[in-house]
């Protein structure tokens, strides 16, 4: 019986891939990688025209609340971080003091008024006394120049002529002193210059008592918002002591910082979409309020030192103020939170 030296296995039909399947491989990559350019430039061009920056933060102005006066704090109306309007109450000194100053200062003008009509009614006295002793020295001296032919004619004896003229010469003596009694009254009375000057000066002390009376009540110079407050009563401050930060809520900018190759395509108006870090994805709306004329680092306390041996080119940062859309008490903006803006330079301007 014989058998065959070796089984025969099944037939493999293995034939090469057809050259239009290749090249429908072909076109497909070629197709797929003219699709990822085409995005990849789209991309860059959305970039181009599009300039963005994380580098910005949201700005306000502020002021530090400083007392115009010294003392001890005697009542706070607010607390930290408390939202208040244009005039509200913030604090107030102990205006004891203040109020005793402002008396003081009520009783002297009254006083420099009555200094300065005193004055005058002694110079008008004193001139009235000049009148009055002018009428004597003339009735004196009429006497004496009727009782002179009496005299002579053994009328009247001679001793009482000399009695006559001793008594004008005494009136007379009377009326220079008191025309110097005007001339003294006159000089303590002043001039008209200087007694408008010491009315004046009153008036000032008055106005001075008032004001700092005035300022022990310090309110808010407009709305915004109290920071960093640790005011309490009891308190002793001092005039211009910088108390705390007080943030206006009234305007609101950020300030971003851009690669200087953006710098060409950022025009004045140019609208700015604005995210949040603290608000996530939500939109707020900007505008381009004015872009800096020079380099973030130009004014540094340490600037950039260029003509080193080992300088080594680095792309600056210019800033550039963005103008934010009204405050919005359901989404308050924090003063120097950080934000991303993306300014669209192809809207119409």
């Amino acid at each position: 019986m014989s058998e065959s030296s070796g089984a025969q296995g099944p037939a493999t039909n293995d034939k090469p891939p057809s050259r239009l399947r290749e090249g429908l491989i072909v076109v497909g990559a070629l197709l797929l990688g003219g699709i990822i350019l085409f995005g990849i430039y789209l991309y860059w061009n959305f970039e181009r025209q599009h300039p963005a920056s994380d580098n910005a933060y949201l700005q306000a102005n502020y002021v530090w609340i400083s007392p115009r006066v010294d003392g001890e704090i005697s009542e706070v109306y607010v607390t930290e971080n408390q939202l208040v309007e244009e005039g509200d109450l913030l604090f107030a000194i102990d205006p004891a003091p203040f109020d005793a100053a402002l008396q003081a200062a009520e009783a002297n003008l009254v006083l420099v008024h009555q200094q300065v009509e005193a004055g005058k009614a002694r110079v008008t006295a004193a001139k009235a006394a000049v009148e009055a002793q002018k009428a004597t020295v003339e009735g004196a001296k009429q006497k004496a120049e009727r009782t002179k032919p009496l005299v002579g004619e053994d009328v009247v004896t001679v001793l009482k002529g000399i009695e006559l003229d001793q008594a004008l010469a005494e009136e007379q003596a009377n009326l220079k002193e008191a025309e110097a009694n005007v001339v003294v009254a006159e000089r303590e009375y002043g001039t008209p210059e200087t007694i408008q000057a010491q009315i004046d000066k009153a008036n000032s002390e008055l106005t001075l008592a008032r004001l700092n009376r005035d300022w022990t009540v310090v309110r808010a110079p407009a709305k915004g918002i109290v920071t960093n407050f640790a005011l309490r009563k009891g308190d002793v401050v001092q005039a211009a002591d910088e108390l705390f930060p007080f943030v206006e809520t009234g305007q609101w900018w950020i300030e971003a910082n851009f690669k200087e190759t953006a710098i060409q395509l950022l025009k004045v108006g140019q609208p700015v979409d604005v995210t949040i870090d603290m608000y996530g994805d939500r939109k707020f709306s900007g505008k381009v309020e004015s872009v800096g004329g020079s380099s973030a680092a130009s004014f540094s306390l340490l600037p950039a030192q260029n003509t080193t041996g080992n300088w080594v080119k680095v792309t600056q940062r210019v800033p550039v103020r963005i103008s934010m859309e009204p405050y919005d008490e359901a989404f308050p903006y924090r003063f120097g939170a950080s934000t991303s803006v993306e300014v669209n330079t192809d809207a119409t301007q």
